[in-house]
């Protein structure tokens, strides 16, 4: 008998051994099923009026309003070099080590449970690799997690 250990940290009695069971937002990037840790993320909004902002990379597209506080909008499929054939449909408010930002995603699918032993590391070498910490195979399909650490790094002080 083993425990299957849920966010709520309330034990059910499942098999033989511990399984620690991460939560993600499943989104969508050009058909591509994308896993962000749902410790990061804040809201989902519809898109808001964005505003650019001069003299900024082209992956920024600008900021927006919510609710009197102004955040960046990332796009990542631009800052990882994913050409851009899907129109984005939401935004994902996101606590990074960069602070609160918001990102463009093409559809959001829900909540997604995954056992920790399900992860595999990252076995691809793609255009956007370096940003995916681990993939797994679920019942939806195939999902690459996305590490939002190797995405948005801690600017380092002089």
């Amino acid at each position: 008998m083993s425990l299957v250990v849920a966010k709520d940290k309330k034990p059910m009695l499942y098999g033989q051994d511990t399984v620690k069971v991460l939560e993600f937002l499943g989104v969508y990037l050009e058909n591509e099923f994308i896993g962000i840790s749902l410790k990061n993320v804040l809201e989902i909004s519809k898109i808001l009026e964005i505003f650019p902002v001069p003299l900024t990379p082209n992956y920024i597209k600008g900021v927006i309003n919510l609710r009197g506080e102004i955040l960046p909008v990332v796009s990542v499929k631009e800052m990882i070099g994913v050409k851009e054939n899907v129109e984005p449909t939401r935004l994902i408010i996101l606590e990074t080590n960069l602070g609160k930002l918001s990102i463009l995603v093409d559809s959001v699918y829900g909540v997604v449970k995954i056992a920790e032993d399900n992860l595999e590391p990252n076995p691809m070498t793609s255009v956007y690799s370096d940003y995916l910490s681990n993939v797994a195979q679920i019942p939806q399909g195939f999902i690459s997690i996305l590490d939002l650490d190797k995405l948005f790094p801690p600017i380092e002080e002089e």
